[in-house]
């Protein structure tokens, strides 16, 4: 770090805290031009520091996610606008699913007013919050706590989604990602056609089978995602978005 150039470190610090940023915000803010943004952007990329996208800079590629307390702090307008959108649209007296993240817990929060939920969840600070709604009964599976993350993804939360029945199901994802999709052409069998389709991804297979058991036994399927999700890298497939019967986003 001490090699990097005052700008090059407020860089670094936006991304941390928005997740990601465009090369034309960077520009106007540091009021220099988007060529020698993008020459700090470079470095810092040559550096591990930072990842390139296409228009702006994110967080490096990651095999795990940040800590809890970090995630809880980025994008927290935008998680709240996603949230308050998400329950006004829940009805009084549904089962709901919750999974994992920052934002499912922003969801919890503001279910003090609702009447007659049953709410099952492996999100340990959404069951935490719950738990203080006399009017919601709430379930949450068995195993280890992750310190870092503050849930449950072990075995025993897959098997616990399996024995319930809920009315809609929310899940949260580390990123979205466009994976190509090739299938043989019927009509001209020596050719192949490739398709993108966006799909909802976690960082951990773990994570990714809870998920997939949330949405298995939901008759409604909904995905939380802030647009930064829309810029991050993850590498385990949970659904195309195209499987969901709602996407909120900002």
């Amino acid at each position: 770090m001490n090699n990097l150039t005052i700008r090059q470190q407020s860089i670094i610090e936006l991304v941390h805290q928005q997740e990601y940023c465009s090369i034309e915000d960077l520009a106007q803010q540091f009021e220099v031009t988007t060529q020698t943004i993008r020459r700090d952007i470079n470095e810092l990329c040559q550096l591990g520091l930072t990842l390139r996208h296409h228009g702006g800079v994110g967080l490096p590629a990651t095999l795990s996610n940040r800590s809890y307390a970090s995630r809880q702090i980025t994008n927290q307008q935008e998680k709240q606008i996603i949230s308050d959108e998400v329950v006004t649209a829940i009805p009084n007296g549904a089962t709901l699913f919750l999974g994992i993240g920052t934002t499912i817990a922003s969801i919890a929060e503001r279910l003090a007013n609702h009447s007659e939920l049953r709410v099952v969840t492996n999100n340990f600070e959404a069951a935490h919050v719950l738990s203080h709604f006399e009017n919601i009964e709430t379930w949450i599976p068995g195993g280890r706590i992750r310190t870092n993350d503050r849930d449950v993804v072990d075995g025993s939360a897959e098997h616990f989604f399996g024995q319930f029945s809920a009315d809609i199901g929310i899940i949260g994802c580390a990123g979205v990602t466009e994976i190509a999709q090739s299938h043989s052409d019927m009509i001209n069998l020596g050719s192949t056609t490739i398709d993108t389709q966006p799909f909802a991804m976690e960082h951990e297979l773990r994570e990714a089978k809870v998920s997939k058991a949330i949405l298995a036994n939901s008759k409604q399927k909904w995905l939380v995602a802030n647009k930064s999700k829309w810029q991050r890298r993850a590498n385990t497939k949970v659904a195309p978005l195209n499987y969901f019967d709602r996407v909120f986003s900002n």
